[in-house]
């Protein structure tokens, strides 16, 4: 096959830790070149989840940027699940040269390639590994263990009637439609892995003793090693009406279809009045989708006296709430909702949400967005297992169930040590779902690896992203540097003297920064950030 080649530089273009986009024969077709310990490297220039460009991320000194490896192009992080691609470079004289064959050139402009997932002996295993739970965390263990090269059984059992799908987009996306749409991989992708799905499935009990598992078509399936990753469970507050028609919680495709169904505008009708009750993340964030795509009159009702704030601090929650106040959304904060009321015409169908003050709030539909509870029922009558007051599962650092042999537990469900602040942390985002997949892949298979991964989180809302990395399970003050009021800041975290966590908005590639910095435990000190120090200054 013949080789395509391209000048894309001269040596003394590039220094060592920099990353560099370059035009790859021509203006639409990029390369990105990495240099690392004095060697360039090539790959594609775009991060294969939502396509961010890699030039704006951190490198750090063993070549890592973001969820990659550029010595290798292959994932090291969440949140992608494809590979960049990888390129020969050349250097002939002063000048550098990139070279792919016609295969490789036509993936360039792709600018992924996905895992190599071969089937052979591993030096230790299970004769079958069963996953219960059908996202993101079982879909990236599921994965992971093929690239490992295990090649025994494996079966995922969900009780979704879809595979793995992009979660995430339910709450940032109207209309999904069919659930192949937001799918992590295809059909055709898990019948080459040999990965078995037992869809629309749950999961009653799990006898650890005999290494069973009941299911809810009556069917019981054995097990050598069980990967749980059931997720969570959305909380509905029970309040009198909350039963009524048009009252949702948001956590799969058919709720996302219904609720955007319904409120989309119908010729010479009125749009629908929606509240939504929870001023966290999926509240916040169906807020904007719903005003920014469809425009409906919506009112967000809060506990706290700002969203957020437990965990982004009054001061940037605040600043999140004035956002949406300046696009059009309403909101009733410090409130405790009484009940959701009947239409008088309708009894069916909610009419208005009464707080417990006696303010009632106009609603045709009604949103739950108070946060989710870890889907563990299914523990409760299952010998051997203690759950944690939360409902969690205390894991181990490569996330094996406490007490219990040959049971991992991953995802919103874990409870694990976190090697920055030495306390045990249950994390619902997106990240450490995919991350906890894997490396509890590889404790399945044998392969310790230390989980030293930062939590990292994004949500996009009126087309402003704040990052978030760290974990702050409460914090003493929030350190603010830049402009709030011009959506411009980094706002640090502090809990006892130490910075341990950060959230940013248009302040790339600080989080990024900070998370490889916290990761290695070489955040600075409290004084030296407040002093001004700018934390990209630091190699990790």
């Amino acid at each position: 096959m013949a080789v395509i080649e391209h000048r894309v530089g001269s040596v003394s273009d590039f220094s060592d830790g920099q990353l560099k986009e370059v035009e790859f024969g021509s203006q639409d077709t990029k390369v990105l070149l990495s240099k690392v310990g004095g060697k360039l490297y090539a790959t594609s220039p775009r991060c294969t989840h939502y396509g961010a460009p890699l030039a704006k991320g951190v490198l750090t000194s063993d070549g890592r940027i973001s969820c990659f490896n550029v010595k290798t192009g292959d994932i090291e992080d969440a949140p992608a699940l494809d590979n960049l691609q990888k390129y020969e470079v050349e250097i002939r004289g002063n000048d550098v040269y990139v070279k792919a064959d016609e295969e490789g050139n036509t993936a360039v402009k792709q600018g992924r390639r996905k895992p190599v997932c071969a089937r052979k002996a591993t030096p230790a295993h299970p004769d079958n590994v069963l996953i219960v739970g059908g996202g993101a965390s079982g879909a990236c263990a599921a994965q992971h263990m093929r690239e490992l090269g295990y090649e025994g059984k494996i079966t995922v059992v969900s009780a979704e009637p879809y595979l793995p799908i992009d979660r995430i987009k339910l709450s940032k996306s109207a209309n999904i439609g069919e659930p192949s749409k937001i799918q992590l991989r295809d059909a055709a992708f898990w019948k080459e892995l040999d990965v078995e799905f037992h869809l629309a499935t749950a999961v009653k009990s799990v006898d650890a003793q005999a290494k069973t598992v009941q299911l809810s078509n009556g069917s019981q399936l054995s097990y050598g090693a069980l990967l749980l990753a059931t997720g969570g469970s959305p909380k509905r507050i029970p309040i009198p009406g909350a039963d009524l028609g048009n009252v949702f919680t948001l956590r799969h495709v058919t709720d996302n279809n219904n609720i955007f169904g319904i409120i989309s505008a119908r010729e010479n009708e009125p749009k629908p009045k929606v509240v939504i009750i929870g001023s966290s993340f999926i509240g916040m964030e169906v807020a904007a989708t719903i005003k920014q795509s469809l425009g409906n009159s919506v009112t967000v009702i809060g506990m706290e006296s700002v969203p957020f704030e437990r965990v982004l601090g009054k001061e940037v929650g605040g600043r999140m709430q004035s956002m949406h106040e300046e696009k059009g959304v309403k909101f009733y904060m410090n409130a405790s909702v009484d009940s959701i009321q009947p239409k008088a015409d309708n009894p069916k169908m909610p009419g208005s949400v009464k707080l417990k003050n006696s303010t009632s709030i106009e609603a045709d539909v009604v949103i739950f967005g108070t946060g989710i509870a870890p889907a563990t029922a299914f523990l409760k009558d299952s010998k051997g297992f203690q759950l944690l007051e939360d409902g969690s599962l205390a894991v181990d650092d490569g996330f094996k169930v406490e007490g219990v042999e040959n049971v991992w537990a991953v995802g919103d469900i874990a409870s694990w040590p976190f090697h920055y602040t030495n306390e045990r942390a249950r994390i619902e985002h997106w990240n450490l779902a995919e991350n906890t997949g894997r490396n509890a892949a590889s404790s399945i298979l044998g392969v310790k690896v230390p989980f030293d991964k930062t939590p990292f989180f994004w949500t996009a809302q009126f087309g402003k992203n704040l990052r978030y990395t760290g974990y702050a399970s409460s914090f003493d003050e929030v350190h603010i540097q830049g402009s709030l009021q011009d959506m411009n800041y980094a706002a640090f975290y502090i809990r006892d003297n130490k910075c341990v966590a950060v959230a940013t908005m248009n302040k790339d590639p600080l989080a990024t920064h900070v998370s490889e910095l916290i990761r290695m435990t070489k955040m600075p000190s409290v004084q030296d950030i407040k002093a001004g120090l700018d934390l990209l200054t630091i190699k990790p």
